[in-house]
């Protein structure tokens, strides 16, 4: 299982007016010493979008980030030109599977908003600060693998540690493994959200 530490997971975020955007991205690395990120649009249509100035990013390529940036034009087909303004890191893991539920810990959370994103599951939400490593990941019920309906769970395990104030916490989970599936018309995500406590589960389908 994915160890992180909440407190640390983000940089600051500014908080600006105007004509900016939050997305859920992949950083790409550099190009020309600017910073490029990889956005899948709600269409799954794929966009790369690019700094318009010298950017440099203390990240590994791969990682998932909301990123809070000014679209400032198109370079070429397929690229935006931006201005970022902030990013905040996500977590960032792969769907994984379990063949015993009764190991999934599901401590609450304050669910903000669940999505997709071409092959990515992202869950923006609040946990408790602890102050101390926990386990946070996307956990396949592995005996639904191949059903029409694959059952996924929201693990947050706080390790039992003392638990104070809610703060932000984002996730991105690599789902491909299963929605590329021909099997697969929906994923289904459990979890434990004190916000809308009757909600157990949140289903994602191909069109």
């Amino acid at each position: 299982m994915l160890m992180i530490f909440v407190g640390s997971c983000g940089k600051d975020e500014s908080y600006q007016y105007g004509n900016f955007r939050y997305d859920m991205v992949t950083y790409a690395g550099n190009e020309d010493g600017r910073a490029k990120f990889n956005l899948i649009q709600r269409d799954d249509s794929e966009l790369t979008l690019l700094t318009n100035a010298a950017c440099s990013l203390d990240e590994e390529v791969g990682q998932r980030m909301l990123l809070n940036y000014v679209p400032d034009g198109a370079e070429r087909e397929g690229v935006q030109l931006i201005t970022a303004r902030s990013y905040t890191q996500a977590v960032t893991d792969s769907l994984r599977y379990t063949s015993d539920l009764s190991t999934v810990v599901m401590d609450s959370v304050r669910l903000r908003s669940v999505w997709r994103t071409g092959n990515y599951l992202n869950v923006s939400s609040e946990v408790k600060y602890t102050n101390e490593k926990r386990v946070v990941a996307l956990v396949m019920d592995k005996s639904t693998w191949h059903s029409d309906t694959v059952h996924c769970y929201l693990v947050h395990n706080m390790l039992g540690e003392q638990a104070y104030f809610w703060r932000k916490c984002y996730a991105s989970f690599y789902i491909g493994a299963v929605w590329k599936l021909p099997t697969c018309t929906t994923v289904r995500v459990h979890l434990n959200d004190v916000v809308y406590p009757q909600v157990r589960y949140y289903d994602f389908s191909k069109m």
